[in-house]
Protein backbone atom coordinates (compact mmCIF):
# COMPACT_ATOMS: atom_id res chain seq x y z
CA UNK A 1 0.00 0.00 0.00
CA UNK A 2 1.50 3.49 -1.03
CA UNK A 3 2.27 6.27 1.86
CA UNK A 4 0.49 9.07 1.60
CA UNK A 5 1.75 12.40 2.80
CA UNK A 6 -0.82 12.85 5.72
CA UNK A 7 -1.06 16.79 5.83
CA UNK A 8 -1.71 17.50 2.21
CA UNK A 9 -5.41 19.58 3.02
CA UNK A 10 -5.87 21.22 -0.34
CA UNK A 11 -9.12 20.83 -1.03
CA UNK A 12 -10.08 18.64 -4.30
CA UNK A 13 -13.14 20.07 -5.60
CA UNK A 14 -13.44 18.41 -8.84
CA UNK A 15 -11.37 15.80 -11.03
CA UNK A 16 -10.55 18.97 -13.12
CA UNK A 17 -8.48 19.32 -9.66
CA UNK A 18 -6.65 16.14 -10.50
CA UNK A 19 -6.39 15.82 -14.68
CA UNK A 20 -3.03 17.71 -15.06
CA UNK A 21 -1.47 15.29 -12.49
CA UNK A 22 -2.38 12.43 -14.69
CA UNK A 23 -0.80 14.03 -18.12
CA UNK A 24 2.53 12.12 -17.96
CA UNK A 25 6.19 12.43 -17.85
CA UNK A 26 6.41 12.87 -21.72
CA UNK A 27 10.35 12.18 -22.90
CA UNK A 28 10.99 11.74 -19.43
CA UNK A 29 9.44 8.52 -18.63
CA UNK A 30 10.97 6.36 -16.67
CA UNK A 31 10.97 2.66 -14.89
CA UNK A 32 11.83 1.06 -12.09
CA UNK A 33 10.94 -2.46 -10.03
CA UNK A 34 10.21 -3.35 -6.49
CA UNK A 35 10.46 -6.86 -5.01
CA UNK A 36 9.71 -8.19 -1.85
CA UNK A 37 11.55 -11.13 -0.65
CA UNK A 38 10.13 -13.28 2.63
CA UNK A 39 12.80 -14.45 5.43
CA UNK A 40 12.55 -17.25 7.59
CA UNK A 41 14.80 -18.81 10.20
CA UNK A 42 16.58 -22.16 8.90
CA UNK A 43 17.78 -23.24 12.46
CA UNK A 44 14.48 -23.23 13.60
CA UNK A 45 12.76 -26.01 13.72
CA UNK A 46 9.13 -24.92 12.71
CA UNK A 47 11.00 -22.46 10.01
CA UNK A 48 10.33 -19.58 11.64
CA UNK A 49 9.24 -16.51 9.71
CA UNK A 50 11.69 -13.47 10.39
CA UNK A 51 9.93 -11.52 13.76
CA UNK A 52 9.67 -8.01 14.27
CA UNK A 53 12.76 -7.41 15.53
CA UNK A 54 14.97 -9.13 13.17
CA UNK A 55 12.76 -6.97 10.41
CA UNK A 56 14.11 -3.72 12.03
CA UNK A 57 17.58 -5.21 12.50
CA UNK A 58 17.86 -6.73 8.75
CA UNK A 59 15.97 -3.27 7.83
CA UNK A 60 18.92 -1.05 9.58
CA UNK A 61 21.75 -3.00 8.37
CA UNK A 62 20.53 -3.26 4.85
CA UNK A 63 19.67 0.79 4.67
CA UNK A 64 23.12 1.20 6.31
CA UNK A 65 25.18 -1.03 3.55
CA UNK A 66 24.10 1.09 0.24
CA UNK A 67 22.88 4.41 -0.65
CA UNK A 68 19.22 5.85 -0.51
CA UNK A 69 15.67 4.85 0.42
CA UNK A 70 16.07 1.59 -1.24
CA UNK A 71 14.34 -1.32 1.85
CA UNK A 72 11.02 -0.76 2.49
CA UNK A 73 8.84 -2.42 5.55
CA UNK A 74 5.41 -4.29 4.02
CA UNK A 75 2.22 -5.40 6.24
CA UNK A 76 3.69 -8.64 7.93
CA UNK A 77 7.47 -8.98 9.54
CA UNK A 78 8.76 -11.37 7.13
CA UNK A 79 8.67 -9.61 4.31
CA UNK A 80 11.19 -6.40 2.88
CA UNK A 81 11.24 -4.77 -0.15
CA UNK A 82 13.96 -4.11 -2.03
CA UNK A 83 12.98 -1.29 -5.07
CA UNK A 84 15.56 -0.41 -7.87
CA UNK A 85 16.41 3.09 -9.17
CA UNK A 86 14.14 4.67 -11.93
CA UNK A 87 15.97 4.57 -15.35
CA UNK A 88 14.93 4.81 -18.83
CA UNK A 89 14.49 2.87 -21.62
CA UNK A 90 18.14 2.41 -22.22
CA UNK A 91 19.04 2.06 -18.68
CA UNK A 92 17.29 -1.88 -18.12
CA UNK A 93 20.93 -3.35 -17.61
CA UNK A 94 21.79 -0.61 -14.64
CA UNK A 95 18.65 -0.84 -13.22
CA UNK A 96 19.05 -4.87 -12.93
CA UNK A 97 22.45 -4.50 -12.04
CA UNK A 98 21.18 -1.90 -9.25
CA UNK A 99 18.55 -4.59 -8.03
CA UNK A 100 20.64 -7.29 -8.36
CA UNK A 101 23.04 -5.60 -6.19
CA UNK A 102 20.42 -4.44 -3.31
CA UNK A 103 18.94 -8.06 -3.46
CA UNK A 104 22.45 -9.53 -2.56
CA UNK A 105 22.80 -7.05 0.51
CA UNK A 106 19.82 -7.86 1.61
CA UNK A 107 20.28 -11.63 1.60
CA UNK A 108 23.74 -11.19 2.99
CA UNK A 109 22.73 -9.36 6.01
CA UNK A 110 20.24 -11.48 6.78
CA UNK A 111 22.21 -14.65 6.94
CA UNK A 112 24.44 -12.48 9.15
CA UNK A 113 21.54 -12.68 11.48
CA UNK A 114 20.60 -16.71 11.17
CA UNK A 115 17.96 -15.57 8.16
CA UNK A 116 17.71 -16.61 5.09
CA UNK A 117 15.76 -15.76 1.95
CA UNK A 118 13.05 -18.05 1.02
CA UNK A 119 13.59 -20.07 -2.41
CA UNK A 120 9.68 -19.93 -3.41
CA UNK A 121 7.58 -16.63 -4.05
CA UNK A 122 6.08 -17.30 -0.76
CA UNK A 123 6.61 -19.18 3.06
CA UNK A 124 4.55 -22.21 1.67
CA UNK A 125 3.66 -23.52 4.93
CA UNK A 126 3.05 -20.31 7.15
CA UNK A 127 -0.64 -19.39 7.72
CA UNK A 128 -2.30 -16.09 7.34
CA UNK A 129 -3.31 -15.88 10.85
CA UNK A 130 0.60 -16.75 11.62
CA UNK A 131 2.02 -13.81 9.65
CA UNK A 132 -0.98 -11.50 10.29
CA UNK A 133 0.09 -12.21 14.06
CA UNK A 134 3.51 -9.67 13.09
CA UNK A 135 2.09 -6.25 11.94
CA UNK A 136 4.76 -3.82 11.78
CA UNK A 137 4.38 -0.36 13.60
CA UNK A 138 3.77 1.62 10.82
CA UNK A 139 0.48 3.66 10.92
CA UNK A 140 -1.82 2.59 7.54
CA UNK A 141 -0.19 -0.88 8.54
CA UNK A 142 -1.45 -1.10 12.11
CA UNK A 143 -5.35 0.69 10.96
CA UNK A 144 -5.92 -2.02 8.21
CA UNK A 145 -4.13 -5.02 10.30
CA UNK A 146 -4.36 -4.66 13.59
CA UNK A 147 -6.92 -6.20 14.34
CA UNK A 148 -8.21 -6.55 11.11
CA UNK A 149 -11.85 -5.70 10.07
CA UNK A 150 -14.19 -8.42 10.51
CA UNK A 151 -15.43 -8.02 6.98
CA UNK A 152 -11.78 -7.76 5.54
CA UNK A 153 -10.71 -10.95 6.48
CA UNK A 154 -9.80 -12.63 2.98
CA UNK A 155 -8.20 -9.19 1.71
CA UNK A 156 -5.87 -9.12 4.29
CA UNK A 157 -5.55 -13.20 4.23
CA UNK A 158 -4.34 -11.70 0.20
CA UNK A 159 -1.70 -9.44 1.63
CA UNK A 160 -0.25 -11.68 4.31
CA UNK A 161 0.39 -15.03 2.44
CA UNK A 162 1.17 -13.27 -1.07
CA UNK A 163 4.22 -11.93 -2.56
CA UNK A 164 4.79 -10.17 -6.06
CA UNK A 165 7.39 -8.23 -7.85
CA UNK A 166 5.82 -5.04 -8.87
CA UNK A 167 7.16 -2.93 -12.40
CA UNK A 168 6.47 0.60 -12.75
CA UNK A 169 6.58 2.86 -15.69
CA UNK A 170 5.80 6.89 -15.84
CA UNK A 171 3.87 6.54 -18.77
CA UNK A 172 4.59 9.18 -21.54
CA UNK A 173 1.07 10.53 -21.43
CA UNK A 174 -2.75 9.30 -21.13
CA UNK A 175 -2.67 7.59 -24.58
CA UNK A 176 0.34 5.70 -23.99
CA UNK A 177 -0.58 4.78 -20.29
CA UNK A 178 -4.26 3.31 -21.61
CA UNK A 179 -2.06 1.56 -24.40
CA UNK A 180 0.35 -0.03 -21.99
CA UNK A 181 -2.27 -0.90 -19.28
CA UNK A 182 -4.51 -2.65 -21.43
CA UNK A 183 -1.89 -4.45 -23.08
CA UNK A 184 -0.97 -5.79 -19.59
CA UNK A 185 -4.34 -7.01 -19.01
CA UNK A 186 -4.81 -8.66 -21.57
CA UNK A 187 -1.27 -10.46 -20.87
CA UNK A 188 -1.97 -11.22 -17.44
CA UNK A 189 -2.99 -14.40 -17.25
CA UNK A 190 0.18 -15.56 -19.24
CA UNK A 191 2.60 -13.52 -17.71
CA UNK A 192 1.58 -14.75 -13.88
CA UNK A 193 2.33 -18.36 -15.25
CA UNK A 194 4.96 -17.16 -16.69
CA UNK A 195 6.81 -16.21 -13.53
CA UNK A 196 5.22 -18.18 -11.28
CA UNK A 197 7.63 -19.55 -8.49
CA UNK A 198 5.15 -20.60 -5.97
CA UNK A 199 5.57 -24.38 -4.64
CA UNK A 200 2.14 -26.12 -4.81
CA UNK A 201 1.24 -25.27 -1.10
CA UNK A 202 -0.53 -22.20 0.02
CA UNK A 203 -0.74 -22.24 3.97
CA UNK A 204 0.79 -25.56 4.01
CA UNK A 205 -2.16 -26.79 2.24
CA UNK A 206 -1.80 -28.52 -1.38
CA UNK A 207 -3.07 -26.29 -4.22
CA UNK A 208 -3.30 -27.02 -7.97
CA UNK A 209 -3.57 -23.94 -9.28
CA UNK A 210 -2.49 -19.87 -9.30
CA UNK A 211 -2.70 -19.16 -5.60
CA UNK A 212 -1.80 -15.78 -6.12
CA UNK A 213 -4.36 -15.30 -8.57
CA UNK A 214 -7.12 -17.31 -6.57
CA UNK A 215 -6.31 -14.86 -3.54
CA UNK A 216 -6.12 -11.68 -5.39
CA UNK A 217 -9.98 -12.89 -6.64
CA UNK A 218 -11.11 -14.11 -3.80
CA UNK A 219 -9.43 -11.62 -1.70
CA UNK A 220 -9.99 -8.02 -3.90
CA UNK A 221 -13.05 -8.90 -5.66
CA UNK A 222 -14.24 -6.42 -8.40
CA UNK A 223 -13.71 -2.61 -7.94
CA UNK A 224 -10.59 -3.38 -5.08
CA UNK A 225 -8.47 -6.07 -7.54
CA UNK A 226 -8.01 -8.05 -10.54
CA UNK A 227 -9.61 -6.46 -13.89
CA UNK A 228 -10.71 -2.81 -14.08
CA UNK A 229 -12.87 -2.63 -17.17
CA UNK A 230 -12.72 0.37 -18.41
CA UNK A 231 -9.02 -0.24 -18.74
CA UNK A 232 -10.49 -2.46 -22.36
CA UNK A 233 -13.16 -0.32 -22.92
CA UNK A 234 -12.20 2.92 -22.93
CA UNK A 235 -11.92 5.23 -26.20
CA UNK A 236 -8.51 6.79 -25.18
CA UNK A 237 -6.84 7.80 -22.84
CA UNK A 238 -7.86 10.96 -21.70
CA UNK A 239 -11.39 8.67 -21.15
CA UNK A 240 -9.54 6.08 -19.35
CA UNK A 241 -8.06 8.58 -16.47
CA UNK A 242 -11.16 9.88 -15.99
CA UNK A 243 -12.81 6.74 -15.31
CA UNK A 244 -9.81 5.96 -12.80
CA UNK A 245 -10.58 9.22 -11.22
CA UNK A 246 -14.32 8.44 -10.63
CA UNK A 247 -13.15 5.01 -9.52
CA UNK A 248 -11.22 6.61 -6.79
CA UNK A 249 -13.70 8.92 -5.85
CA UNK A 250 -15.68 6.29 -5.10
CA UNK A 251 -13.86 3.70 -3.84
CA UNK A 252 -15.32 2.47 -0.34
CA UNK A 253 -13.04 3.26 2.09
CA UNK A 254 -11.78 1.29 5.78
CA UNK A 255 -9.80 4.32 7.29
CA UNK A 256 -9.61 8.14 5.93
CA UNK A 257 -7.41 11.20 7.18
CA UNK A 258 -9.63 13.77 9.41
CA UNK A 259 -9.30 17.51 10.04
CA UNK A 260 -5.76 16.64 11.23
CA UNK A 261 -3.91 14.76 9.31
CA UNK A 262 -4.68 11.38 11.38
CA UNK A 263 -6.10 7.96 10.29
CA UNK A 264 -9.44 7.01 11.58
CA UNK A 265 -10.96 3.90 10.84
CA UNK A 266 -14.07 3.07 9.47
CA UNK A 267 -15.98 0.39 11.23
CA UNK A 268 -16.55 -3.06 10.27
CA UNK A 269 -19.25 -3.34 8.06
CA UNK A 270 -19.35 -0.34 6.59
CA UNK A 271 -19.14 0.81 3.22
CA UNK A 272 -20.73 3.79 2.97
CA UNK A 273 -17.25 6.06 3.33
CA UNK A 274 -16.08 7.23 -0.11
CA UNK A 275 -13.64 10.31 -0.84
CA UNK A 276 -17.36 11.34 -3.27
CA UNK A 277 -19.14 11.38 0.66
CA UNK A 278 -15.83 12.92 2.76
CA UNK A 279 -16.97 15.96 0.67
CA UNK A 280 -20.26 16.41 3.07
CA UNK A 281 -17.61 17.05 6.22
CA UNK A 282 -15.10 19.08 4.16
CA UNK A 283 -12.48 16.27 4.06
CA UNK A 284 -12.60 15.94 0.00
CA UNK A 285 -8.37 16.54 0.43
CA UNK A 286 -5.44 15.37 -1.23
CA UNK A 287 -4.59 13.36 1.41
CA UNK A 288 -8.01 11.58 1.11
CA UNK A 289 -8.10 11.19 -2.72
CA UNK A 290 -4.44 9.59 -2.42
CA UNK A 291 -5.27 7.19 -0.16
CA UNK A 292 -8.71 6.28 -1.81
CA UNK A 293 -6.42 5.84 -5.14
CA UNK A 294 -4.04 3.65 -3.17
CA UNK A 295 -6.38 1.26 -1.63
CA UNK A 296 -7.44 0.55 -5.28
CA UNK A 297 -5.12 -3.00 -6.36
CA UNK A 298 -5.95 -3.83 -9.28
CA UNK A 299 -3.44 -6.14 -11.78
CA UNK A 300 -2.35 -2.90 -13.20
CA UNK A 301 -2.95 -0.07 -10.53
CA UNK A 302 -2.31 3.71 -11.22
CA UNK A 303 -0.59 5.25 -8.59
CA UNK A 304 1.30 8.35 -7.69
CA UNK A 305 4.67 9.71 -8.54
CA UNK A 306 5.98 11.70 -6.24
CA UNK A 307 9.14 14.34 -5.42
CA UNK A 308 11.65 13.96 -2.68
CA UNK A 309 9.38 15.78 0.05
CA UNK A 310 6.27 13.12 -0.89
CA UNK A 311 4.39 15.76 -3.41
CA UNK A 312 2.19 13.47 -5.70
CA UNK A 313 4.00 15.22 -9.28
CA UNK A 314 2.66 12.79 -11.64
CA UNK A 315 1.55 9.19 -12.37
CA UNK A 316 2.81 5.67 -13.10
CA UNK A 317 1.52 2.32 -13.63
CA UNK A 318 2.41 -0.39 -12.08
CA UNK A 319 2.06 -4.00 -13.15
CA UNK A 320 1.66 -6.18 -10.19
CA UNK A 321 1.04 -9.80 -12.12
CA UNK A 322 5.06 -11.51 -11.80
CA UNK A 323 6.25 -13.62 -9.44
CA UNK A 324 9.20 -13.86 -7.09
CA UNK A 325 12.37 -15.88 -7.68
CA UNK A 326 15.72 -16.57 -9.19
CA UNK A 327 14.96 -14.30 -12.93
CA UNK A 328 11.80 -12.56 -12.27
CA UNK A 329 12.48 -9.57 -11.36
CA UNK A 330 14.71 -9.50 -14.46
CA UNK A 331 12.06 -11.02 -16.62
CA UNK A 332 9.41 -8.74 -15.27
CA UNK A 333 11.30 -5.19 -15.94
CA UNK A 334 12.24 -6.74 -19.54
CA UNK A 335 8.61 -7.37 -20.46
CA UNK A 336 6.96 -4.30 -19.19
CA UNK A 337 9.34 -1.87 -20.50
CA UNK A 338 9.87 -3.35 -23.79
CA UNK A 339 6.30 -3.32 -24.13
CA UNK A 340 6.16 0.44 -23.19
CA UNK A 341 9.45 1.52 -25.16
CA UNK A 342 9.80 -0.98 -27.94
CA UNK A 343 6.93 0.67 -30.50
CA UNK A 344 7.59 -2.35 -32.70
CA UNK A 345 7.82 -5.41 -30.42
CA UNK A 346 4.63 -3.39 -28.55
CA UNK A 347 2.60 -3.38 -32.08
CA UNK A 348 3.86 -7.17 -32.64
CA UNK A 349 2.55 -8.75 -29.51
CA UNK A 350 -0.86 -6.28 -30.04
CA UNK A 351 -1.02 -8.43 -33.24
CA UNK A 352 -0.36 -11.74 -31.68
CA UNK A 353 -2.79 -10.99 -29.17
CA UNK A 354 -5.59 -9.81 -31.94
CA UNK A 355 -4.92 -13.26 -33.59
CA UNK A 356 -5.60 -15.11 -30.34
CA UNK A 357 -8.78 -13.16 -29.81
CA UNK A 358 -8.33 -10.41 -28.38
CA UNK A 359 -9.59 -7.99 -30.82
CA UNK A 360 -9.92 -3.96 -29.24
CA UNK A 361 -12.42 -3.28 -32.43
CA UNK A 362 -14.53 -5.59 -30.36
CA UNK A 363 -14.18 -4.41 -26.82
CA UNK A 364 -16.75 -6.09 -24.87
CA UNK A 365 -16.19 -9.58 -26.80
CA UNK A 366 -12.38 -8.98 -25.66
CA UNK A 367 -13.37 -8.29 -22.17
CA UNK A 368 -15.75 -11.51 -21.84
CA UNK A 369 -12.60 -13.89 -23.61
CA UNK A 370 -10.03 -11.44 -20.89
CA UNK A 371 -12.09 -13.04 -17.90
CA UNK A 372 -12.38 -16.27 -19.29
CA UNK A 373 -8.48 -16.77 -19.62
CA UNK A 374 -7.99 -15.29 -16.16
CA UNK A 375 -10.09 -18.23 -14.98
CA UNK A 376 -8.35 -20.57 -16.61
CA UNK A 377 -5.05 -19.44 -15.57
CA UNK A 378 -6.29 -19.17 -12.33
CA UNK A 379 -8.00 -22.87 -11.79
CA UNK A 380 -5.54 -24.27 -14.39
CA UNK A 381 -5.26 -27.69 -12.05
CA UNK A 382 -1.50 -28.37 -12.39
CA UNK A 383 -1.65 -28.03 -16.38
CA UNK A 384 0.15 -24.41 -16.36
CA UNK A 385 0.46 -23.69 -19.84
CA UNK A 386 -1.68 -26.31 -21.32
CA UNK A 387 -4.70 -23.79 -21.06
CA UNK A 388 -6.81 -22.25 -23.19
CA UNK A 389 -6.20 -18.64 -23.92
CA UNK A 390 -8.22 -16.26 -26.14
CA UNK A 391 -9.35 -18.16 -29.10
CA UNK A 392 -5.87 -20.76 -28.76
CA UNK A 393 -3.79 -22.42 -26.58
CA UNK A 394 -1.56 -20.53 -24.34
CA UNK A 395 1.75 -22.76 -24.57
CA UNK A 396 1.18 -21.90 -28.87
CA UNK A 397 0.83 -18.38 -27.66
CA UNK A 398 3.76 -18.56 -25.38
CA UNK A 399 6.19 -19.77 -28.16
CA UNK A 400 4.73 -17.30 -30.55
CA UNK A 401 5.71 -14.27 -27.81
CA UNK A 402 9.38 -15.62 -26.85
CA UNK A 403 9.70 -15.48 -30.30
CA UNK A 404 8.84 -11.88 -30.99
CA UNK A 405 10.99 -10.98 -27.78
CA UNK A 406 14.10 -12.82 -29.62
CA UNK A 407 13.31 -10.39 -32.64
CA UNK A 408 13.72 -7.66 -30.72
CA UNK A 409 16.98 -9.04 -28.55
CA UNK A 410 19.45 -6.94 -30.65
CA UNK A 411 17.57 -3.75 -30.08
CA UNK A 412 17.06 -4.80 -26.30
CA UNK A 413 21.20 -5.74 -26.09
CA UNK A 414 19.54 -8.62 -23.06
CA UNK A 415 20.45 -12.23 -24.42
CA UNK A 416 21.44 -13.92 -21.45
CA UNK A 417 19.11 -11.96 -19.27
CA UNK A 418 16.34 -13.07 -21.60
CA UNK A 419 17.05 -16.60 -21.76
CA UNK A 420 15.28 -17.40 -18.36
CA UNK A 421 11.98 -15.83 -20.78
CA UNK A 422 12.48 -18.07 -23.97
CA UNK A 423 13.38 -21.67 -22.08
CA UNK A 424 9.90 -20.98 -20.33
CA UNK A 425 7.63 -20.25 -22.99
CA UNK A 426 9.89 -22.43 -25.09
CA UNK A 427 9.62 -25.60 -23.15
CA UNK A 428 6.29 -24.75 -20.95
CA UNK A 429 8.38 -25.52 -18.02
CA UNK A 430 7.79 -22.45 -15.39
CA UNK A 431 9.65 -21.98 -12.39
CA UNK A 432 6.33 -23.43 -10.49
CA UNK A 433 5.73 -26.53 -12.11
CA UNK A 434 9.16 -27.30 -11.98
CA UNK A 435 8.54 -26.82 -8.18
CA UNK A 436 6.17 -29.23 -8.39
CA UNK A 437 7.63 -32.01 -10.02
CA UNK A 438 10.60 -31.51 -7.67
CA UNK A 439 8.78 -31.37 -4.43
CA UNK A 440 5.33 -32.94 -4.82
CA UNK A 441 4.91 -33.10 -0.92
CA UNK A 442 5.32 -30.21 1.69
CA UNK A 443 8.12 -32.00 3.38
CA UNK A 444 9.82 -31.63 0.15
CA UNK A 445 8.93 -28.25 0.18
CA UNK A 446 10.23 -27.96 3.35
CA UNK A 447 13.16 -29.63 3.33
CA UNK A 448 14.56 -28.27 0.39
CA UNK A 449 13.76 -24.18 1.97
CA UNK A 450 16.22 -25.59 5.04
CA UNK A 451 19.20 -26.96 2.89
CA UNK A 452 19.29 -24.96 -0.57
CA UNK A 453 22.06 -22.83 -0.79
CA UNK A 454 21.12 -18.84 -1.54
CA UNK A 455 24.06 -18.95 -3.91
CA UNK A 456 21.16 -20.27 -6.46
CA UNK A 457 20.40 -16.20 -6.46
CA UNK A 458 23.75 -15.05 -7.56
CA UNK A 459 23.25 -16.19 -11.39
CA UNK A 460 19.81 -14.31 -11.76
CA UNK A 461 19.70 -15.52 -15.61
CA UNK A 462 18.20 -18.72 -15.17
CA UNK A 463 15.24 -20.35 -14.62
CA UNK A 464 14.18 -23.59 -12.76
CA UNK A 465 14.30 -25.41 -15.55
CA UNK A 466 18.15 -24.84 -16.10
CA UNK A 467 19.04 -24.79 -12.53
CA UNK A 468 17.76 -28.10 -12.44
CA UNK A 469 18.31 -29.63 -15.78
CA UNK A 470 20.37 -32.95 -13.42
CA UNK A 471 17.34 -33.58 -11.49
CA UNK A 472 14.44 -32.98 -15.04
CA UNK A 473 16.96 -35.73 -16.57
CA UNK A 474 16.58 -38.12 -14.00
CA UNK A 475 20.17 -37.81 -12.91
CA UNK A 476 18.61 -37.41 -9.25
CA UNK A 477 15.62 -37.91 -7.42
CA UNK A 478 13.66 -35.30 -6.17
CA UNK A 479 14.71 -35.92 -2.41
CA UNK A 480 18.35 -34.88 -4.02
CA UNK A 481 17.77 -31.72 -5.36
CA UNK A 482 18.76 -29.67 -2.68
CA UNK A 483 22.12 -31.25 -2.86
CA UNK A 484 22.66 -30.71 -6.06
CA UNK A 485 21.87 -27.07 -5.42
CA UNK A 486 24.50 -27.10 -2.75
Amino acid sequence: MSEVKADDHRLIASADDLMPLYQGAGADAKTGVEVELAFFNPQSETLDAMSLAQNKVLKNAAAAALDGDWVHTEPTSEILEAASIAGSSVDLRRIMDDLNTKIRVLSEKAEGLGLKRSYFQELPEKTANDLLSRIVGVERYQIMYAPYRADMRETVRYFAVCKSNQVSVSYKNPDHALANVRRLYLLAPFLFLLTDNSSGFMEGKAFSGHAGMWQRYNGLGQGRGNIMPYAVTAQSGEEFIASHIAHAYNNPLFMYYDEQGTLQRVPSGDWTVTFETLKERGLNTASNYFLAQSLIWPDVKIAALKDAAGNVVNHRYEARMFGVGIHQHQSALIITAALAFHERLAADVDALLARYGFDLQDKQGTLSLLEEAYACARAHNGTFFDIAYGKGRMQDFARAFAGLLEDAADDLGLDEELQPILTICRTGYTDGKVNRLLFPTLDDVLRFQKTYSPDVFDTPNQCAKTLFARELSGACHAGDAAQCCR
